[in-house]
């Protein structure tokens, strides 16, 4: 795969949302019984070719975040998405590395960088992705966004 950017995406948090039959249960977080968690959704995160004009190379969508608190200054933040191949073919998550950032307003409280699952050409696949965070209590109820990046871009 060529070179690609991205436009930086990103959410507000807000409680779980209720059940419903006419939606599915959110997928994140998956033990819940863990601690308070705090949800919110990213409609797309597409990588574009270098020089196009918003060529979609790859990405994923319907992508689903949690931030839930646990005991002893830790956070889990978890991703859920579908992995979309079906663009111009799929890609090595080693070569293109997602910077994950935890934010309170324009203050990045934690960030990561995420090496994604790779992505099979035509294929549409959910990924999930876990990482426990040093996030003290009073600043995990401060953060108001999760946002996905390029890493170094």
């Amino acid at each position: 795969m060529t070179a690609c950017y991205v436009h930086r995406q990103g959410c507000s948090l807000g409680p779980l949302p209720p059940r419903t039959p006419a939606r599915p249960d959110p997928q994140v977080p998956r033990e819940a019984n863990l601690g308070p968690a705090r949800w919110g959704k990213i409609g797309a995160f597409y990588f574009y070719v270098q020089g196009s004009k918003d060529d979609p190379a790859f990405g994923f969508f319907d992508i689903e975040v949690s931030l839930q608190r646990l005991s002893g200054g830790k956070a889990r933040l978890e991703i859920y998405a579908i992995a979309d191949g079906y663009q111009q073919g799929g890609a090595l998550g080693s070569r293109h590395p997602v910077t994950i950032s935890v934010k309170d307003g324009q203050r990045v409280l934690s960030s990561f960088n995420w090496t994604f699952p790779d992505i099979l050409d035509g294929h549409a696949d959910p990924l999930t992705h876990s990482r426990d965070i040093d996030l003290l209590t009073a600043e995990w109820e401060r953060v108001d966004r999760i946002e996905f990046d390029l890493a170094n871009g």
